[in-house]
């Protein structure tokens, strides 16, 4: 298992990065595979869905090295 950072490859798979377990489990159920669909995913795509919030977006955001304000990376 692999620590979530900002250098992680856009294609490795959320199944071999050791996020939360609710985190992967929401991650899993919404069908996103890799760090780099996490990546291209918008705030308000991710808070839509159940069991994730402000709280676990803006970690998923800093984990993978994105900035932190609302959007997709550029």
């Amino acid at each position: 298992m692999l620590d979530p950072t900002p250098e992680l490859p856009d294609d490795t798979p959320i199944s071999n990065v050791e996020f939360p377990v609710r985190i992967c489990n929401v991650l899993a159920a919404a069908g996103l595979k890799t760090v780099g669909e996490v990546r291209e995913t918008s705030d308000e795509i991710l808070l839509s869905f159940q069991e994730l919030g402000k709280a676990s977006v803006a970690y998923l955001r800093e984990t993978l090295g994105l900035p932190p304000c609302d959007g997709v990376r550029l």
